[in-house]
């Protein structure tokens, strides 16, 4: 895809500059001007941007609060010895649910089965009929999800009360990082792209802080989120560029005002661009051989591969022995407590990478969270091979595995935890993000799936330190990727981003020319 960088400047400063004509998609014949000089979206209001991603945000938290749910409600759901005896059921009433391991754990696992559904109609859904429309199916669906298992007198639906959250889920990590992408200028995209892992990991604090109350107390109050966010749905404008790609040029000229404000200068400027680019992507008609084009195959394959890489660093060998580590520490805590401590330094360093993306940039972060991530996992591999081999000598430093444990989650969740979210949004060309998302998104619910399955193998037979040291060396080669592979994003355009993917020797043939046109041009002087 050619690079269009930037579209008209403000009609009462225009000021003549090299421009690239190219018809409109709405009117043949007529002419886009595409000015490249630039537009300086630092005078845009910031108030609007987040209110308008507001709801989008709000799908992340519903979906940590149903990702979370399973840990504060699982001691009262199974029963005492993890299998249903004669006793349990002469007790159970309609009301009173006791569920054995098999259940629990069919209970646990089937979001990531309706996720993955989601993920892969999300995009197509969102093409079809817009952000906006299909935000609000996803609160239905969240609503639907959470009064199925707040009403549950069987454990059949609690698993689909699963299944509908985690489709839910599954759309909503496709549509909510391309509607905010779609919404916001380039000063404020990185800042709320990475408030979408932090409110996921708010909605997971949320269900730890109501783990104190019955579990239909946390599913009923779970259930009044999406139902009030729901409502804020309707307030908001769609995305401009589905509105323009639609033809519905009066209707995206709208949403950019509700979005930029009546004094921003730029609204025909930001209307133009984005016009050019949708005439840019239909200049070739979309084909699933798009596939094979290095504009849409490389970055469809950078989200797949940061994705894998974030499921891969070692977070679910962290938290699935975590009870065991704040016991080692000598940790006197309650559960509930323990987990309340760690979800909460999770989100804290959410909400920090939101000012580090901006400030370090995508690329610097990635590196620099990978890498304090893998020495971290190294670590507490070799804490575990102490304490597999000298049991006192490794208990009398108990604070060592705790201190390692608080400071992994909060590397994480500062970049490698939400990045690829991020990353993955800013990287698809436009005509290719609706399956893209879905196939990035896919990637991610499935080695979860995976990772979460074959975990307890690895522990049987490597040792939790070898579980350790497995992660880290994933994490080393997690590094590599970001040093040789991942593009920054920070500051560009989406054009500039997709130009970034042209063949290379297209690339050097056009810098040859440039030179070559530079060399033959007489001197000023």
């Amino acid at each position: 895809m050619a690079a269009i960088n930037k579209a008209f400047v403000p009609e009462d400063d225009f000021k003549e500059t090299r421009r690239q004509d190219r018809p409109t998609p709405m009117h043949k014949g007529t002419v886009c001007h595409v000015d490249i000089e630039g537009i300086d979206d630092s005078k845009a209001p910031k108030i609007p941007q987040i209110l308008a991603t507001l709801p989008a945000l709000f799908g992340a938290f519903v979906l940590g609060t149903y990702l979370g749910w399973c840990s504060p409600v699982q001691p009262q759901l199974k029963s005492a010895n993890g299998t249903m005896t004669a006793s349990d059921e002469d007790q159970q009433s309609v009301w009173h649910l006791l569920l054995d391991e098999d259940q629990m754990s069919w209970v646990g696992s089937l979001i990531n089965v309706g996720a993955v559904v989601g993920c892969l109609c999300g995009g197509f859904l969102m093409d079809r009929f817009g952000r906006k429309v299909i935000l609000a199916a996803v609160f239905l669906l969240y609503t639907a999800g959470w009064l199925l298992i707040t009403l549950g007198v069987h454990a059949s639906m609690l698993y689909v009360g699963r299944i509908v959250g985690g489709l839910a889920g599954g759309v909503c990590c496709v549509v909510a990082p391309s509607y905010i992408g779609e919404t916001s200028t380039m000063s404020m995209r990185g800042a709320l792209g990475m408030l979408f892992s932090a409110m996921m990991s708010a909605g997971i604090l949320a269900t730890s802080l109501l783990g104190w109350l019955d579990w239909r107390w946390i599913s009923a109050i779970c259930t009044i989120f999406p139902v009030v966010v729901l409502v804020g749905v309707i307030f908001v404008p769609d995305s401009p560029y589905f509105l323009m790609k639609q033809g519905r040029q009066g209707d995206a000229e709208c949403s950019l005002l509700w979005l930029r404000g009546d004094d921003y200068n730029y609204v025909k400027a930001e209307l133009s661009r984005i016009e050019a680019l949708i005439v840019e992507d239909a200049a070739q008609e979309s084909r699933f051989s798009d596939i094979t084009r290095p504009a849409v195959y490389k970055p469809v394959l950078i989200g797949i591969g940061l994705m894998v890489l974030q499921q891969l660093s070692g977070i679910n060998a962290a938290l699935f022995n975590s009870v065991e580590i704040f016991h080692l520490s000598g940790s006197s805590l309650d559960g509930l407590v323990s987990a309340v401590i760690l979800n909460f330094v999770l989100l804290v360093a959410a909400l920090s990478s939101s000012i580090l993306v901006e400030r370090l940039g995508r690329k610097v972060l990635f590196l620099l969270s990978e890498t304090l991530t893998c020495l971290s996992v190294v670590a507490l591999g070799g804490y575990f091979y102490v304490l597999e081999n000298d049991r006192e000598t490794a208990q009398r430093f108990g604070w060592v595995p705790l201190t390692l444990l608080i400071f992994f989650i909060a590397v994480f969740a500062a970049g490698v935890g939400p990045l690829p979210w991020l990353v993955s949004g800013e990287l698809m060309p436009a005509k290719f993000k609706g399956p893209g998302s879905s196939i990035v998104a896919f990637t991610n619910w499935i080695t979860s799936f995976v990772v979460t399955k074959v975990f307890i193998d690895m522990q049987r037979s490597l040792t939790n330190a070898g579980t350790f040291w497995v992660f880290g060396i994933l994490c080393f080669i997690g590094i590599l990727f970001g040093i040789f592979i991942l593009p920054e994003t920070k500051g560009k355009t989406p054009e500039q981003i997709q130009a970034l993917f042209v063949s290379d020797g297209k690339a050097l043939e056009n810098r040859e020319n440039a030179n070559h046109s530079t060399e033959q041009r007489p001197s000023r002087f």
